[in-house]
């Protein structure tokens, strides 16, 4: 999962690209196991800054060196 500004949006392993408009944001991902809405593992969090000239923000997640799956 990516959060954006507290709005979910679904993702997949690998790069994700969501629009975004400029000022200050909070980034956070995560993932869940199926049927587990609330559990949040593996999250991380990240405060940035757009500036007017940027139109996206590439988002790349990839599973840590001793994760196997």
């Amino acid at each position: 999962m990516i959060e954006l500004d507290g709005r979910a949006h679904a993702a997949r392993w690998g790069t994700a690209t969501i629009p975004v408009s400029p000022g200050e944001h909070r980034l956070t991902v995560y993932f869940r196991y199926r049927g587990q809405k609330r559990a949040r593992l593996a999250a991380a969090e990240k405060d940035f800054a757009v500036d007017e000239a940027s139109s996206a923000v590439d988002i790349a997640v990839r599973l840590g060196p001793r994760n196997g799956s």
